[in-house]
This record gives structure tokens, sequence and C-alpha cells, in this order.
């Protein structure tokens, strides 16, 4: 292929941003590395879409259930194998450099904290890639996702194809790239003594979205000297604090006139998923009033006027079962817990719409209060429609130098759930540093010592619900789940990765504050640094949603970076 065609086919893809990658490691130019760099081509090609494609069809995701510990990890015990058996294809080529597995497993508390990977070399000096196989749930069964398949989407400008299924993007696609790039590694330096000295390791995470295996790995056998974790997007100077509350207040016994919310829940799933869909279920003694709730309740939820005239309601569907009216509403757009202002700006939540609009059905006394309905007003109250805390900001609002206003401390509200005994509302957060208890000292990278100030600020907000509107107690109890991780953008090992980001796609690499976390969190080693060259996480890529995509070119792009990286941590791996 000459490089003008390679040019204006990369052109009709990415624009300026990826010409100078395909130049570079398509076979374009005429540099010693072109035979490895076709290597990476072809397998990236060849192999990338039917690799992830088989991790795709195994379920990986953990639920409540009581068996599902052991289902993810029987299918974890086959991903593994699959991958090992990659691995053992690959090795029947090479000469002195193979692949050599690890495996570093022990049981936890309540799950299998496990990770497995490969090794090229053996010197005491490790570069480390971290990616993971585990997913967060698949939400509705409609959108098929595990018959992985590719489409066309439009993205980022122009129309490119998708790897559709649950963990494509998030993070098993980026897993086989991850691959792909040791067998690059392992295929240009098969015969020679370029890695002594150094290991480069390639190291799967099992349980990334609920506890984190690889920080046990690392308080075992210590962290790599350097290590990019493959999760997240290009690249990673600050990840927000992650709290997690629970908000809870007793059922009560049932109201003895009129009708009411007998129950209200989202669909399962995690904390740091916005639910595809929330069900409501109002009953009581007068059927009539019932009836009349069923014939109008549509028309009620499309005229409601919510906190801002502009704001999306979620599509609302009413049912019967026996006499009680069921309201069921959907999500629209992102779903990942850690951008609901993404849902709220292009989408729309089923637990805030339909919380919003049943209080205020119980506000105008059209259904009798309880504990369910306290709840939903004290939802309303402390929410609204809004996700950046507005409504409380003395208490719920900040923003700082590093996550700045647009990108403060974000309220998910995610999960509801009725239970015999109470109502409970679960919010995923995910805060700026004016909301930890120890301020940044604006130079020292990592994670902040100490925890938040939530426990104090929810006391507050309780007691100021309370006032305002005096019934039922709102209890809460919250855990810290996370400290805000600050890196300095300037620091040798950023620089490291803008050098080899710009040699690959021949444009400056861009700096984000995300709310998502990582493996990279608390270990000032690692980056967080790709696949992804945006932060918007809803369609078409439906981060934690509905009908996950991996956008194919994108990601390849992101492995040829990757790629790039570890070239240059091999060929200086003694000056660093």
């Amino acid at each position: 292929m000459s490089m003008l065609s390679c040019m204006k086919r990369d052109l009709v893809h990415h624009g300026r941003l990826a010409v100078a990658a395909l130049v570079l490691f398509a076979g374009c130019g005429s540099s010693d590395g072109d035979d490895t760099r076709s290597y990476l081509e072809r397998t990236l090609a060849q192999r990338f879409v039917s690799e992830t494609s088989h991790l795709v069809t195994l379920q990986t995701f953990r639920t409540e259930d009581p068996q599902s510990e052991q289902l993810v990890v029987d299918n974890l015990a086959r991903s593994r194998d699959y991958l090992m058996g990659l691995a053992q294809e690959f090795n029947l080529g090479q000469r002195t450099l193979k692949l050599e597995p690890f495996e570093w497993r022990r049981a936890g508390p309540t799950q299998t904290q496990w990770v497995f990977g490969f090794r090229l070399g053996s010197g005491p000096k490790k570069v480390a890639i971290l990616a993971h196989l585990d997913t967060v749930p698949p939400g509705n069964a409609d959108w098929r996702p595990f018959e992985p398949r590719v489409e066309a989407r439009d993205y980022r400008g122009a129309a490119q194809p998708f790897l559709v299924g649950r963990g494509a993007a998030d993070d098993k696609g980026p897993a086989v790239l991850a691959l792909i790039v040791m067998r690059a590694l392992a295929n240009r330096y098969d015969g020679t003594n370029a890695l002594d000295g150094l290991t480069v390791e390639l190291i799967f995470d099992t349980s990334e979205e609920t506890d984190f295996s690889t920080a046990y790995y690392f308080q075992e056998v210590g962290v790599p000297d350097f290590g990019i974790v493959f999760d997240a997007v290009w690249t990673v100077r600050a990840e927000k604090g992650i709290e997690r509350p629970v908000f809870t207040v007793p059922l009560g016994a049932a109201p003895s006139n009129g009708i009411f919310v007998e129950a209200f829940n989202s669909a399962p799933g995690a904390t740091n998923q916005i639910p595809d869909t929330v069900t409501a279920r109002i009953n009581g003694n007068d059927e009539a009033a019932l009836d009349r709730l069923a014939a109008n309740v549509a028309d009620l939820y499309q005229q409601y006027g919510f906190d801002d005239p502009l704001y999306r309601r979620a599509p609302l569907e009413v049912s019967r079962d026996a006499k009680a009216v069921v309201l069921t509403t959907k999500v629209i757009g992102a779903q990942h817990g850690s951008v609901p202002d993404q849902n709220r700006a292009n989408g729309a939540s089923p637990v805030v719409s339909l919380a919003n609009f049943l209080a205020h059905l119980v506000d105008d006394a059209m259904l009798a209060p309880n504990g369910v309905g306290r709840m939903l007003q004290f939802m309303a109250w402390g929410w609204g429609t809004t996700v950046f805390g507005e409504k409380h900001p003395d208490l719920l609002e900040r923003h700082d130098q590093v996550f700045e206003q647009g990108n403060g401390t974000t309220y998910a509200l995610t999960r509801v759930t009725t239970s015999p005994q109470d109502v409970a509302l679960r919010i995923d957060i995910r805060y700026a540093l004016g909301h930890h208890g120890v301020a940044w000292d604006g130079k020292t990278e990592g994670q902040l010592p100490g925890t938040s100030v939530f426990p104090d600020a929810f006391e507050q907000l309780v007691n100021r619900f309370q006032q305002d509107r005096p019934g039922q107690a709102v209890t809460v109890a919250t855990v810290n789940g996370a400290s805000p991780d600050v890196r300095d953008p300037q620091s040798p090992r950023f620089q490291r990765i803008s050098g080899a980001y710009e040699r690959a796609v021949g444009a400056p690499m861009p700096l984000a504050a995300i709310g998502g976390g990582t493996d990279a969190k608390g270990q000032v080693n690692l980056v967080a640094a790709g696949p992804l060259f945006t932060l918007a996480f809803g369609p078409p890529i439906n981060y934690h949603g509905l009908n996950e995509g991996a956008p194919i070119e994108d990601l390849q792009l992101s492995a040829r970076i990757l790629y790039q990286i570890m070239l240059d941590e091999i060929a200086n791996k003694t000056t660093r």
C-alpha cells in the first residue's frame, strides 16, 4: 500500500488524529520496524474481533445472587483457558522470547481475589499493562449482550464499525488489544537480548468492577515500576473520590385509606450503573381511585413540571396487575454512574423521572403518605433532577482547579429497593477535592490521605429535611470507596506517555480528570490511559449501558499507541 493511499484511507475514518499512526504502523514507512509493525497490523485486523467476541460470549458479571460468584469464577476460568491457548499457539512460532503465564489467587471475604496474565522477560525492572475481564451486569437481554456482532455507528464525525456486546469496550476489547501488543513485542524482540533486566507483564484483573483484585496482588508482590491501565481515556491525570451512601426509611404500616406507592424498585444491577428500568407499584383500598389513576397517569406524567422545564423525562409505561397500577420508566442514554451529567444532558434517568413525579403526587395528596412516598419526597427535595448537588450547594456542590465547574462532585441516584421492612436509596457519588477531609497540597501525586466529609454533610442533610418536611426519619450509612487521586501532567511518566502518543498519533496528548475508578487509583507508578479518545460515555459507546459497543478503529489506534509506549520503555529500560 502506498503512503498516499494509507493517508487517504485514514482521513476517511479518523481525520487528522490517526494519519500519522497508519503511516508509522501499517507498513507505509520504511523504518527498521516495518516487519514487526506489519505483524501488529495483521494481528489487529485478523484477530481482534474474533478473540474479543469469544470473551464477550462468556458472562463475567457479578450480582447479589448467592450463586453468582461461582458462575463468574467458572467463566473467568474459561476466559483464562482461552487466552492461555492463544499464548500457547503464538509461542509455537517463537525461538527464545515466549509469553510466560502466571497466576495469583486467593479467597477473599466475599469474592475470589484473582489476577492472571503473561510475562515477557524476567528482569528485576517491571513494566506492566493492566486490563480487566469482569463486567457490569448486562441489563435487559433484549439487546443480546452476549451475542457479539459488528455494526456501523456514527462516532466522532464519521461512520465506524463497532463491536457490540457486554465488555466489548469495558474492558474485554482492550484486554485483547493488550495481548495483541504483547505478541507483537515478543515477535519483534525474539532472538534478541533487548529485554535483559526487564519484565513486561500483562495483568488481567477479575474483579475491577467490584473489589479490585490487583490491589491485593500488589500488596503481596509489589507494584510495577511503570504501568498503563488500559481501561479509560487518553490520558487520566486525576480520578475523583468515590462515596457510596445508603439512605433508608422504614416502610411502616400500609395506609388504611386511599391509594399509595406500595413498592418502588430499580432493576437489579450495580450501584455504578443507572438502571435500565424502574417499576413503581401503586395499590390501596380505593379501587375507583386506582382506575382513575390508571386512566389518567400517563397524561399527568407528561404534564408534570419538573424543576427544569427542559428536563427530558424517561419513557413511561402503564399496566395493571390485578387491581394495582404498575408504572415502569425506561432509561435513555448514558448509564455509567460516574457521569450522571451525561445522562442528564442527552438522556433520561428512570429513577429520577419517576421518583420526582410520584413525590409530586404524594405532595398533592393524590397518593397517601407512607415510607416509600417519604423516600421519594426526600429524593426530590434533596436532588430533584440535578446531578451536581445544586439544590443544597453548601453541603453537596463542589468543584476545584482539577475537577472544574461542570466536572465537580456528581450524584447518580441509581438504586432504590423496597423490602418488607424499609425502602433504601443507593447513590453513586464521584467527588471533587472539596468533599475530602484532607486538602490537596497542590503538588503531591497519588491518593489523598484520610476520608471524605460526607458523613457530616449527610447528617446535616437529613436533619435539614426533617426540619423542612417533618415526618418519618431518614437514616443514612455511608462508605468511602476511595479518595481522589491527582497526578502531575509534567511528571516524567506522563511526559513519556505524551511523547509516545505524539509519535504514534501526530497530535498532542489530551488530559482528563474523570469520575470513573480504575486500577491506577492509589498506584502512582500506574497511569490510566486509553483506549478511548472521548469522555462521552453515552451512545454510541454506552459504557455500562445497553448496546455497549467498542469503536474498532479507535481501539486499534490505541493499540498502536500502547505498542509505541512499550517500545520506548524497552528501548530506555536502563535509564528510567
